[in-house]
């Protein structure tokens, strides 16, 4: 069933109750310099690449990437070009073991890149980060993790097939997702479970399909503002905060 909705400014707290709520997109936050530490995975996996506002180095377009792109602080813009993990990342499949294809650092900028089949751990984020137009075509574990604190904002893109989450926040934050579009998944934007994340989410605009949850969290400091027009077709709920749901 296709629902439309145009949602008042709503914001959902663990009581569930909701609010009017103007959106102000804060940048520029001072998080703990600590707190933007790489895990050892992946930092003894990853390759440094271009991060400047010159153009990437294309030549690999379509080929399978088996070490992690790192984006420190630059801008990354593919083109359009496709990504897709070999098998030393992992398999796209479930297990917690898998690496990302790229790591964006300290306000990184990544555009017009597409995940291609084998999405292995998606795209892992310190410190914050912008994603412009970029597309999963086959979500694996996650299509992003938010691994240290720092600001995210995500402009167009989509994804698709995801078994479980799509984006996975694991330390506190400011996460902005505008104009996405999703078919497939247990939660679009999730809360690492059983975690107390200070976790600002806002979700503006979009179409997502075939889904449990928009928003799920177990954290009574996590919240979710819904703005403009946003379109769900057989999604169940609105949020899930711990065991309460709030259904379309």
């Amino acid at each position: 069933m296709l629902t439309s909705y145009v949602p008042k400014s709503r914001e959902t707290s663990e009581s569930g109750v909701d609010s009017d709520a103007k959106h102000v997109l804060r940048k520029h936050i001072n998080w703990q310099s600590d707190s933007r530490k790489m895990d050892p995975s992946d930092e003894k996996q990853a390759t440094t690449l271009q991060t400047t506002t010159e153009k990437p180095d294309l030549s690999n377009k379509g080929d399978v990437i088996s070490e992690p792109i790192v984006v420190d602080g630059g801008v990354f813009d593919g083109k359009g070009a496709t990504y897709t993990a070999a098998s030393k990342l992992g398999d796209g499949g479930q297990s917690e073991t898998q690496s990302p294809l790229f790591i964006l650092k300290n306000g990184a900028i990544l555009k017009n890149v597409d995940l291609g089949e084998n999405g292995a751990d998606g795209i892992h984020v310190y410190g914050g980060a912008t994603l412009e137009n970029v597309n999963w075509q086959n979500v694996g574990e996650d299509a992003l993790t938010v691994k240290s604190a720092g600001d995210v904002t995500i402009l167009g893109g989509s994804a698709k097939g995801a078994t479980d989450k799509i984006f996975q926040i694991n330390a506190d934050t400011h996460f902005y997702l505008k104009d996405f579009v999703a078919d497939g998944f247990t939660s679009l934007v999730r809360t690492n479970g059983g975690k107390q994340i200070d976790a600002d989410v806002t979700i503006d605009g979009g179409a997502f399909s075939n889904g449990s949850n928009v928003f799920g969290t177990d954290s009574s400091l996590a919240s979710v503002k819904f703005l403009s027009d946003i379109t769900l077709d057989n999604v169940k709920n609105w949020t899930r905060v711990g065991d309460k749901q709030s259904g379309v």
